[in-house]
């Protein structure tokens, strides 16, 4: 619908017309606010990194638990790895002893 059209249904309309058009306006603005602009540079890794963590904050933030547990894992808050231990035995002298 273009600009002309509107004001023309606006300056015909009555204030039920001019309200139903103000909350559609209200509407619009409420999810353009929510969009942002994003110009992402994919090739500089450290830029990407710090605004995916940032996303992954404000996810965090509104209650998201993938999202809490996501940037545990890439800032490595997660539970402390061990080690796997390995030694070797050497049996060729072991002795048995049988009751």
């Amino acid at each position: 619908m273009s600009s002309q059209t509107i004001y023309a249904d606006l300056k015909s309309g009555d204030n039920k017309k001019m309200w139903a058009y103000a909350q559609e306006l209200a509407e619009f603005r409420r999810k353009s606010d929510k969009i942002k602009d994003v110009n992402i540079d994919f090739s500089d890794k450290e830029s990407v990194q710090q605004q995916v963590m940032e996303h992954l904050l404000q996810q965090t933030a509104n209650g998201n638990a993938a999202s809490a547990k996501e940037l545990a894992r890439l800032l490595g808050l997660g539970e402390a790895t061990q080690d796997i231990v390995i030694e070797t035995v050497d049996f060729a002298e072991a002795t048995w002893q049988i009751d």
